[in-house]
């Protein structure tokens, strides 16, 4: 099962088709997993995680992370997939994703960020000590208050009300393309995070989201690029690597795939499927004696985990 790391949040929205039945999304062959975590990478335990097929509400799963955040399923249709993220003192998420039923389903990796403090909010409405009007402090305001609560089009109205005054800054622009995401708008996010690193090119923030953004929808190129604009030192999280390599073997690419999963195991030495993944990227390349070693420690660091079963079976099948 593909196990994808993305931090960020993404939306790819099909419309789905008329007449859906309450009970398509059963059946298929899909699998999808992901993780919750907070801002600093921590998993959140009990996060509510519900899917529904296309846009329809009448069908889909609800789930609820265990205590690594992780959540995941199997049996569902290929398509396209609306992806609900809440839990206490969060603000919510949304994202659509395409689910294949042929292929691996690259994990939906979010990190939700806690409800602004109120007192906070005066606080960031500075740019090289430029005061603001009373009107787009209280536009701001409410665009937070709107965003906690997962009225995404009302914080983003607010947010660009809040823009006329301060069009150079780039945490404002940054809310703007993080409400366009959740609204399900990827095209308008991945636009107002690059005004942002146009306005602060050593923006790691921005960065990060367009690449989890391009990544998410598969863009290897794109997302690598804007992965080589945050300073290596800034990357603490082994996710982007571990998507990069996976987009990699995906593309039949096992020898370029490995060293992305050797950045993502120096990152975090104990990553379970970093060494089951270049495992497999080994496997391919008839490195066979490295990929056995890969996939045993794999199965050490993760006995009873999600991919499990698989790494099991493949070791049965090697001499």
């Amino acid at each position: 099962m593909a196990k994808w790391r993305i931090a960020a949040v993404l939306a790819i929205s099909l419309t789905a088709a008329a007449g859906i039945r309450a009970q398509d999304w059963r059946g298929g062959k899909a699998r999808v997993e992901g993780t919750v975590k907070n801002e600093k990478g921590e998993p959140i335990d009990g996060a509510k995680v519900s899917l529904r097929f296309g846009k329809s509400s009448r069908g889909g799963p609800d789930l609820t992370t265990d205590k690594k955040g992780r959540w995941s399923f199997f049996g569902l249709v290929g398509g396209s997939w609306d992806v609900d993220f809440e839990a206490a003192g969060f603000q919510p998420k949304k994202i659509s994703v395409e689910l294949q039923e042929g292929a691996r389903n690259p994990p939906i990796d979010v990190q939700l960020q806690p409800v602004a403090p109120a007192a906070a909010t005066h606080q960031e409405l500075m740019v090289g000590g430029k005061k603001v009007s009373k009107e787009t402090a209280d536009a701001i305001e409410a665009g937070n208050a709107a965003m906690s609560t997962g009225k995404w089009a009302e914080a983003r109205q607010n947010y660009v009300k809040a823009l006329a005054e301060l069009p150079d800054n780039s945490s404002l622009l940054q809310r703007v393309a993080a409400a366009y995401l959740a609204e399900g708008n990827a095209d308008e996010a991945v636009k107002y995070a690059r005004q942002a690193t146009e306005r602060d090119p050593q923006d790691a923030t921005a960065w990060r989201m367009i690449a989890e953004i391009e990544l998410q929808r598969g863009n290897l190129e794109a997302g690598r690029a804007a992965l080589d604009k945050v300073p290596q030192e800034k990357i603490t999280d082994p996710q982007p690597f571990l998507n990069i390599g996976i987009l990699l073997i995906n593309k039949k690419k096992p020898a370029e795939a490995e060293p992305a999963f050797d950045k993502a195991i120096a990152i975090k030495p104990d990553m379970p499927e970093a060494y089951y993944y270049r495992g497999l990227a080994r496997l391919q390349q008839k490195k066979n004696a490295e990929a056995k070693a890969d996939l045993q420690k794999a199965l050490e660091l993760d006995p009873n985990g999600p991919d499990a079963k698989d790494i099991r079976d493949i070791l049965k099948s090697m001499p």
